[in-house]
């Protein structure tokens, strides 16, 4: 690798968690891709979950961590919130398409790697909390249907887009998927028709059991 040290150790880092994950790649692994000294490593990130951090941050930046900076829509008309959601759709495919491999084996060990849930938690808590919130906006706006929670809407919203990127990554290709452009447009087009006012069911008046019954 070539290049100045600090970014040598986040590449190959990049490069073994996304291929053995986090929990197997050691410190020493991880100097050798880089050709440097272990010692190093340590001077520059303090251990392997600072490493972890560095590399958090510059996905971050370079990809999305998109719906948490996203302005909210031009107005809260059901067609500039449709523009809008497209957007944010095209946003999270991009994020997920290009974070690939190692935001898949980050979010797996999530699950029973501390330092990892520790890290990768932060972020995704604070995308899923700034997206719920402009649905509170949207719902309060009456656009967006109120009889479930924002951050539910804001869930649902991730499962159909980055979730089920970085799934199909897991599957083999059984059948061709549509390109990006076309996949954005139609989960755009589902997450609309499931989340709008229109799509909230009627209120319904409790019937009375007793009505029209003597005594």
């Amino acid at each position: 690798m070539v290049g100045e040290p600090r970014t040598r150790l986040v590449e190959a880092a990049r490069e073994l968690f996304a291929e053995r994950g986090y929990a197997a790649t050691t410190t020493r692994v991880i100097a050798e891709r880089a050709g440097v000294n272990e010692v190093t490593l340590f001077r520059r990130f303090g251990s392997k979950a600072g490493v972890l951090h560095a590399i958090i941050e510059e996905v971050s930046t370079q990809v999305a961590g998109t719906t948490m900076v996203a302005p909210a829509p031009a107005s809260w008309s059901a067609e500039a919130v449709q523009s809008w959601l497209a957007d944010l759709v095209n946003l999270e495919i991009a994020s997920a398409e290009r974070a690939g491999p190692l935001a898949l084996r980050l979010a797996i060990e999530a699950g029973w790697v501390p330092e990892v849930a520790e890290v990768v938690g932060a972020g995704t808590s604070t995308n899923l909390r700034g997206l719920a919130e402009r649905f509170a906006e949207g719902q309060a706006q009456g656009v967006l249907r109120s009889d479930v929670s924002a951050e539910l809407l804001a869930e649902a919203f991730f499962a159909l887009t980055s979730n089920l990127v970085l799934s199909r990554s897991l599957l083999p290709a059984a059948t061709a998927h549509p390109r990006s452009e076309l996949l954005a447009s139609q989960l755009t087009s589902l997450f609309w028709s499931a989340a709008a006012t229109h799509a909230q069911p009627a209120a319904t008046t409790p019937t009375n059991d007793h009505e029209g019954n003597p005594g």
